[in-house]
């Protein structure tokens, strides 16, 4: 069962649910002060994508955690072959009047996350077949600083293609995502692409989509492995 399946599985509550549609039917009297919507994206001159009130490659961890007053998980994953990453899974939570499960990806030069791999004592398996190491005191003091790479952005709420369209526009690519020997059976998962926007959303029937959000400029790169089956910040393997 995937992470967002299991987001199906944790539906709002019946009044949740009723506020949430007449917000994405556009219906609400009263439109919140920080909507911090996933179609409310813009990117500035330096080329940085802002979106749920932090801008990319300037905003840090823990610039979001104080914006939502949120607690994460923060560890680094290490996968034989590709360079090591540090994340933050915040779980599930409110992001303006949306719930959604959200991962973000630091901007970290891999000789810090090496030393701070190299310090780790606990290494636990994940799905994805990537390790994930556990952090000291110090480096995580550390490591909420470091800026904002990218997000990636579950919502509990099921959004059609048609409302997908609708709110982003027609994506300037559709590309069909390889299934694995556990997932052939499943239906295809298409990814959406906006590259002006630094976004890819992951489109499946029956299942939550996955935005993934990232500066222009390293577009290709989320691209290329999200086509290899692990996105970035990939909320399953937390």
């Amino acid at each position: 069962m995937t992470m967002r399946r299991l987001v199906t599985a944790h539906r709002s509550l019946a009044l949740g649910a009723t506020l949430l549609l007449g917000l994405l039917a556009g219906c609400e009297s009263t439109p919140p002060d920080h909507p911090f919507l996933p179609w409310d994206v813009e990117v500035n001159e330096q080329g940085q994508v802002s979106v749920f009130g932090v801008t990319l490659e300037e905003s840090t961890l823990l610039d979001f955690k104080r914006r939502y007053d949120q607690k994460a998980d923060l560890s680094i994953f290490a996968k034989p072959g590709e360079p090591l990453t540090l994340e933050a899974f915040f779980g599930r939570m409110n992001v303006g009047p949306l719930t959604a499960t959200v991962v973000l990806v630091a901007d970290v030069d891999q000789d810090t996350l090496k030393r701070w791999a190299d310090e780790s004592s606990i290494s636990d398996p994940t799905p994805s077949g990537a390790r994930k190491l556990s952090m000291s005191d110090e480096a995580l003091v550390e490591a909420q600083e470091m800026p904002i790479r990218s997000i990636s952005y579950v919502p509990t709420a099921d959004f059609e293609e048609e409302l997908i369209a609708r709110r982003f526009g027609k994506p300037a690519e559709k590309l069909a995502i390889p299934r694995g020997e556990r997932d052939r059976d499943e239906p295809s998962a298409m990814l959406w692409l906006y590259p002006e926007k630094g976004l890819a959303i992951t489109v499946e029937e029956d299942d939550k989509e996955l935005f993934q959000y990232i500066n222009p400029a390293n577009f290709d790169q989320l691209v290329e492995r999200t086509l290899g089956e692990v996105p970035e910040g990939d909320p399953e393997r937390h």
